[in-house]
């Protein structure tokens, strides 16, 4: 409706850094992940694509993400593992947090306080 605010949109970049014996890709997410966010699916299935060693994304920035884009993180963790990668989680907004844990997203996979422990912790 007219007067109504805009959700803000999905942005996403990415990061490529060495570790250890292989490479590891920082995904960053800011703004709402939903079922609308056909963009997180696209980007997590490119970075799965290049075959890092670990896949890393960053929810510091993320303000909102329902169930359906909650979905799109657990299928690449699935997909990751299956080929012998990691997906891992970073300091996800408190917010997020929340939503993480209340569905037991933090119990499936791996979340960390930042970049460099998550990298150190793969080693």
């Amino acid at each position: 409706m007219a007067g109504e605010p805009s959700m803000p949109e999905l942005l996403i970049s990415v990061t490529v850094l060495p570790a250890g014996d292989g490479v590891c890709s920082v995904m960053h997410l800011a703004g709402e992940a939903d079922m609308g966010s056909s963009e997180l699916r696209d980007a997590l299935t490119t970075q799965l694509a290049a075959r890092p060693r670990l896949l890393l994304v960053d929810m510091s920035a993320l303000t909102f993400i329902d169930s359906a884009a909650t979905q799109m993180i657990i299928a690449a963790h699935r997909v990751a593992r299956h080929e012998g990668e990691t997906l891992a989680l970073v300091h996800p907004s408190a917010p997020v947090a929340r939503v993480l844990s209340l569905v037991g997203v933090d119990q499936l996979i791996n979340v960390y306080d930042s970049v460099d422990e998550a990298i150190t912790a793969a080693r």
